[in-house]
């Protein structure tokens, strides 16, 4: 116990985790305060978030572009109405208004008109998918007729049964063709999971298509952030989380926990100041994980903590450009058949309009190329830059005269972790042994991929760990199971 007669909780990392587990600690908290009776004591928590960057938010960040001052995230965020627990952390503090919510999306592929995904509104799912295969034009008969089969047989399949396949080899065993699985199966799987299909694990697969897709109405709808992460993440909900008593401190990087201290705990920050804390939530991302303990110590507070090392990172580039000219009318596109993905036009709450001329500025879009291997990490910077440029001129008739102001290219080796076959029983196997120690971040056994939703779910499993051991009043913060299956789904779906 800290010297202090109130318990004393460190959380280490200021990205969505981290918030995540104080936001949680806090609200439980104040929910076992409301619960106690009315002479009871109110419980007391000291809560102190640890940051070594100079704001908090973690990989959702951006900088600031020195020509029209604006701050652009370093690379294109966006949830999925599935995403329930994100979605709450957005809800708790007032800010789901500060996302744009897009039911549809609109497919482009070279040489075909723009396809809309467009799930029926008044069908039960996962019947209101049924349109959205035949509306994609650019897909032949026997593609769309392999899509359906292919999410049927996905849908009767349990999720167990896949956990050593990757999902080409998954998809090809039931007779989807190479040209399907690149046009329609890659085009959701890399977005959603940052990696190749003929390295991705069919489990993960399986969870963004059933829960992202097929499970619920309104699941696989959009989220777009309307303002910078950095004043979403890095501002507003910081400011909110210190309203409820949580301390926050930037620039303040761990050097180490010491683990055998006589008085507990004890985290050492790189000035030379010490923490004592009876629990410690380490919320980092996973290659940093061992570097905050002193190698002898490493093992004995978290057997298999090598494993980390196993976990293989899986890169995404955001391509930034500012343009002469708008060159779309929607926010957004999904790109299928180049080496784009996703198409961002002007930030919603520019104080730019997206059809006004800006001499200076200049109209900005983003695109993102998500598991950057293959062809695109196989390119240099400028021949990346020429053959993004030239599928816009081609895809995008409004714009095809455009021309390129400036640039900026940002790639986060680090971006997610690859989900392959072997990551959900190394994430399994990293566990604390300490009763003291509870780690949170993405890339733990949440269930969910590289998410920001796995994040925020982490955090609460963490906050909650932690309750159970400080206080048997300490009421938990539950992880919400996700969107509720209709009547016909839960017949259809298997588990």
């Amino acid at each position: 116990m800290s010297a202090s007669s109130t318990p004393h909780v460190v959380i280490i990392g200021g990205g969505l985790a981290g918030l995540s587990a104080a936001q949680s600690l806090s609200d439980a908290v104040a929910a076992s305060n409301q619960q106690a009776v009315a002479s009871a004591d109110p419980y007391r928590l000291k809560i102190t978030l640890l940051e070594s960057k100079r704001s908090t938010g973690g990989r959702a960040g951006s900088f600031s572009d020195s020509i029209s001052g604006e701050s652009v995230d370093y690379c294109q965020h966006v949830a999925m109405g599935c995403c329930t627990n994100f979605i709450s952390l957005l809800k708790r503090f007032d800010m789901l208004d500060d996302w744009k919510r897009y039911r549809d999306l609109v497919f482009h592929y070279p040489g075909h008109s723009p396809s809309p995904f467009s799930p029926s509104r008044w069908l039960p799912a996962p019947l209101h998918l049924a349109a959205c295969v035949g509306k994609l034009g650019y897909l032949n008969r026997n593609q769309k007729r392999e899509v359906r089969s292919g999410m049927w047989r996905l849908m009767r399949t349990r999720s167990a049964s896949l956990a050593q396949r990757t999902a080409k080899d998954w998809l090809q065993s039931i007779g989807q063709s190479q040209s399907t699985i690149q046009a329609f199966w890659d085009v959701i799987l890399v977005s959603a999971l940052g990696e190749e299909t003929d390295v991705v694990s069919m489990q993960a697969a399986r969870k963004v298509l059933i829960d992202g897709f097929a499970a619920a109405q309104g699941a696989s709808d959009v989220l777009v952030p309307c303002l910078p992460l950095s004043e979403m993440f890095g501002e507003r909900l910081p400011q909110k989380l210190e309203s409820l008593g949580v301390e926050l401190r930037c620039q303040a990087a761990v050097k180490r926990i010491e683990i055998a201290s006589p008085t507990g705990p004890v985290v050492e920050l790189v000035s030379g100041e010490e923490l004592l804390a009876d629990q410690v939530i380490v919320a980092v991302p996973w290659y940093r994980l061992s570097s905050l303990f002193d190698p002898d110590d490493a093992e004995v507070a978290i057997p298999n903590v090598h494993g980390c090392t196993r976990l293989d990172a899986s890169p995404i580039s955001g391509i930034h450009l500012w343009l002469d000219r708008p060159i779309m009318t929607n926010d957004h596109a999904v790109m299928v058949g180049t080496t784009s993905q996703w198409v961002f036009r002007q930030p919603l709450a520019s104080t730019v309009s997206p059809s006004e001329p800006s001499e200076v500025s200049g109209h900005y879009h983003q695109v993102v190329i998500s598991a950057s291997s293959g062809q695109s990490q196989s390119l240099g910077k400028q021949a990346l830059l020429d053959t993004v440029l030239d599928e816009l001129r081609n895809e995008f008739p409004m714009g095809r005269d455009f021309k390129l102001l400036r640039h900026r290219i940002v790639t986060d080796p680090n971006s997610v972790f690859s989900v392959s076959p072997a990551t959900e029983s190394i994430r399994g196997n990293i566990r604390p042994a300490l009763p003291w120690l509870h780690l949170a971040g993405d890339w733990t056994p949440t269930g969910w991929p590289s998410t920001m939703e796995s994040a925020v779910i982490s955090g609460r499993m963490a906050a909650n760990s932690v309750a159970r051991r400080l206080s048997d009043s300490l009421v938990e913060i539950p992880v919400d199971p996700g969107l509720p299956w209709g009547w016909l789904a839960k017949r259809v779906i298997r588990r």
